[in-house]
């Protein structure tokens, strides 16, 4: 593979569409190289559409999918471990359908993030450049005001003034700096490894690690109903499931509950046990694996699951962007009201 190849990461949405429309040519009883073929040739993208060749000529030869995708190095691990696992147990077609799925709700999760974390770096961004120019071209006005008028009023008022300026200029170096670590968060982000150190900070701090949790119970919940329908050993479905998940306390969570498994409970008693799911959804659970429907259960559930994440997106969101506005207004209204004050005495003690 070239080295521009290399360096393709297909993201949750471009992985859940070739999942998606894989499992439709397999169902239409096209080859796999021959699928390949046919979505290489409908991609624009050349980087995507030399991932696509090379599958399509791998695969051409005899070699398994999974190992074709791997090779690539475009996919995720987990979905290059479940093409193995559906490959194995000739449910190819059910695991590329449930994997597509998952991604979506993956994509569907990481727009939601996006979305609440947009709107408040803009405000912030407004607030820096309210305060830059307070401090560049507002307060410049007032402090030659002042500097005309120094010699007539007294010490007390000069020491006001000079404070207000002080404190409008050390609340934009504030602001602007904020600003910046916010920016160099998001790049950091970018990144596997930023996404990995920022989540475990998140932990840290009361609201994001509730929020945190409730992702990454979602994200098992989703995984769990993939592995159910792969037909994967319970085991070895949440040893995966344990080495997919980057939240400490959950992953903590699915340690105890492979224990309890492995001592020989039920699945939905050593979820109740292992505190990972409880109350009626764990109830529920219990009810599918009688009837049969675990698969159907646990895709319903991750769902509800990533409504929640989203409202819960969606509050925290709305409670930043007040709590900015009420911090924009409390420094911009500080700063003027220390500055004009003794500007307004001055010009009253002169008349």
């Amino acid at each position: 593979m070239g080295r521009a190849e290399k360096k393709k990461r297909f993201t949750s949405e471009e992985t859940a569409s070739f999942c998606d429309q894989i499992a439709m040519l397999l169902n239409s009883g096209i080859p796999l190289y021959e699928g390949a073929y046919i979505l290489a040739e409908e991609v624009e993208d050349k980087r995507t559409k030399q991932v696509l060749t090379h599958i399509e000529e791998q695969v051409r030869e005899n070699m398994p999918l999974f190992e074709a995708l791997s090779n690539t190095g475009a996919f995720p691990d987990y979905m290059v471990h479940m093409v193995k696992v559906g490959e194995t147990t000739g449910k190819l077609e059910d695991v590329l359908k449930s994997l597509a799925a998952y991604y979506e709700r993956d994509a569907q999760v990481k727009d939601g993030i996006r979305s609440a974390v947009a709107f408040p770096v803009i405000l912030f961004a407004m607030m820096a450049v309210i305060m830059l120019v307070m401090v560049f071209k507002i307060i410049p006005l007032f402090e030659g005001m002042f500097l005309e008028l120094s010699a007539e009023v007294a010490s007390s008022t000069k020491r006001m003034m000079d404070g207000g300026i002080l404190a409008g200029k050390i609340m934009a170096g504030i602001t602007c700096a904020l600003l910046l670590f916010m920016f160099a968060g998001l790049f950091i982000y970018r990144t596997a490894a930023g996404e990995r150190a920022i989540k475990r900070l998140a932990t840290l701090f009361g609201p994001f690690r509730r929020l945190s949790e409730r992702m990454a119970t979602g994200q098992f919940v989703c995984a769990a109903g993939l592995m159910a329908v792969s037909g994967m050993d319970q085991g070895e479905a949440l040893l995966m499931a344990q080495e997919g998940c980057t939240n400490r306390i959950v992953k903590m969570r699915i340690e105890k509950c492979k224990e309890f498994v492995g001592a020989g409970e039920s699945f939905d008693e050593a979820l109740r046990h292992s505190s990972l799911i409880v109350g009626r959804d764990n109830r529920m659970i219990g009810v599918a694996m009688k009837s049969g429907a675990m698969d159907e259960m646990l895709s319903k559930l991750g769902k509800q699951y990533d409504e929640k994440v989203s409202q819960s997106l969606s509050a925290m969101s709305g409670r930043i962007e007040t709590a900015m506005v009420l911090v924009l207004a409390a420094m911009v209204g500080t700063v003027l009201i220390s500055v004009m004050l003794p500007l307004v005495g001055m010009i009253s003690s002169i008349g």
